[in-house]
Order: C-alpha cells, then sequence, then structure tokens
C-alpha cells in the first residue's frame, strides 16, 4: 500500500511550500515531495523583487524558501527529498496513489506544485555542451565565466536578469532574442539600458553551437532575411523560458500544449 496521508504535495516551491503550510495547520496528514533540493528552482534566484511585505524591496530565493520550510516545519508535515513522482493511479473511494522509484505513497487529495524545466531551445549541437559551456542558471555557474564573452538566449525576465548579473561579473554580453523587440518587464529593460557594451540581436534566433578550440562559435539565424552570422562566445547560457513538470499526468488529466 505503501505511505498513507491526506494530502500528498508534488513540488516544493513556493506554491507547494505555501500547500503544506495551509495544510499543516488544519492537522491534514501531509508529505511534500521534491525530487530535487528543497525549496525548489527559487533556491536558485538570486533577488525576488516582487514578494509583498519585504522592506528592503528584495528577497534572496535561497532566504524565502528557507523562512517557508522553517514555518512549515512548525507543523507535521513530512518532507520527502528527494523522491520524484513518476504517476498517479486513481483508486476507489476517491484514493490517489502517488508514483514514485522508492515507494508509493496514497493520499486523498494530490496538490501537483511540480514548477517548471528550462524550455528545451532547438539549437543544433548544444544538447553536447550542456553543463561544460551551455548553462540554464547564472547563480549557479556565473562565476566559471567571470570576465569572459558570452551569449544569453533570450529577453525575457530571465534573460535580462541574468544579463544584469553577469555584467557585474565584468562579461562582455550578447543577447540574443527570437522576438522583434526584448520583452522583459519595463523596470528591467531600463536597468539594463544602462549597461555599457551590450550586443542585441532582435529577430535572430541561435541556430548552432560548436566548439572552437578554448571558445565556441555560435551561429545566429537573422528571422526576416534567413541570414546566417557567428558570435565567438566562451559561454552560453540559455535563457529563452520554462515549461511545465507534467509528462507524469497524461494518464489522468487532460493538458494542452502549454
Amino acid at each position: 500500500m505503501g505511505k498513507e496521508y491526506d494530502v500528498v504535495i508534488i513540488g516544493s516551491g513556493p506554491a507547494g511550500l505555501t500547500a503544506g503550510l495551509y495544510c499543516g495547520r488544519a492537522r491534514l496528514k501531509t508529505a511534500i515531495l521534491e525530487k530535487d533540493s528543497l525549496g525548489g528552482a527559487i533556491i536558485n534566484i538570486e533577488k525576488i523583487e516582487n514578494w509583498p511585505g519585504v522592506e528592503e524591496g528584495a528577497i534572496l530565493g535561497a532566504d524565502l524558501a528557507g523562512n517557508t520550510l522553517s514555518q512549515i516545519m512548525r507543523y507535521e508535515v513530512d518532507l520527502e527529498c528527494p523522491v520524484s513522482a513518476s504517476g498517479i493511479e486513481l483508486l476507489d473511494n476517491g484514493i490517489k496513489r502517488v508514483l514514485t522509484e522508492e515507494e508509493n505513497y496514497t493520499a486523498k487529495a494530490v496538490i501537483v506544485t511540480g514548477g517548471t524545466n528550462p524550455k528545451k531551445i532547438p539549437i543544433k549541437g548544444v544538447d553536447e555542451f550542456i553543463g561544460n559551456g551551455a548553462y540554464h542558471c547564472v547563480l549557479c555557474d556565473g562565476d566559471k565565466l567571470a570576465g569572459k564573452d558570452i551569449a544569453i538566449i533570450g529577453g525575457g525576465d530571465s534573460g535580462v536578469t541574468a544579463a544584469l548579473y553577469m555584467s557585474r561579473l565584468g562579461c562582455k554580453i550578447a543577447l540574443i532574442e527570437a522576438m522583434e523587440n526584448l520583452n522583459a518587464c519595463k523596470i528591467l529593460q531600463e536597468r539594463f539600458s544602462e549597461i555599457d557594451g551590450v550586443q542585441i540581436f532582435c529577430s535572430t534566433t541561435a541556430y548552432s553551437l560548436e566548439s572552437d578550440n578554448d571558445q565556441f562559435v555560435l551561429t545566429l539565424k537573422e528571422a526576416v532575411s534567413g541570414s546566417l552570422s557567428e558570435l565567438r562566445v566562451d559561454g552560453v547560457f540559455l535563457m529563452a523560458g520554462r515549461e511545465p513538470q507534467t509528462e507524469y499526468l497524461k494518464n489522468i488529466l487532460d493538458l494542452d500544449q502549454a
């Protein structure tokens, strides 16, 4: 039968931890399943500026996760980590069984807060260099490229925030955005405009990534003309958005493309 709970929460990011806090206060027997680090992806965010009630105007992602975990630990909520949900089965009497590689969890209710993964960008050859020249997290890997020439793929909030962070590490930055304009929020674009020496390539996609001695050659494709150009860099950050981790729900829920 596995472990039995009133509620099983999948994911320990801000949504999962908040759900756990409410369930704990309701005296429901609750477990939070987390496949990576407790706190979720937010622990790798440098500053969160839109979190209400912070006098300084921002809170570190790791501090937000740590503070919330401290709140939850006052209640009877089990933190199961690392545990990865691989599926959910519907049993009799409304009971749900959450499947994992380690063991199964049964519950009266399941709350899905599984978060997201970095969106896969169709760049020829990039998979070969993930973790060794191509990265998804500036806070985790930015120090490896301090003072270097880098490219950032994506001109939304994540990409522009990454550019702001890497500029403080003395990097020469090229920002590549597939749309006609950057689409980060206005306050981030205002800060970004104050950085000197940044190359911006809008209406442009990254076509391929190849190794060349101690550097990389990033081939860019211009959207309108289809012309190709090359950019020599020491590393690339892939910041073109995220997609939900919902593959394990296909057997019980109708999912759309998003």
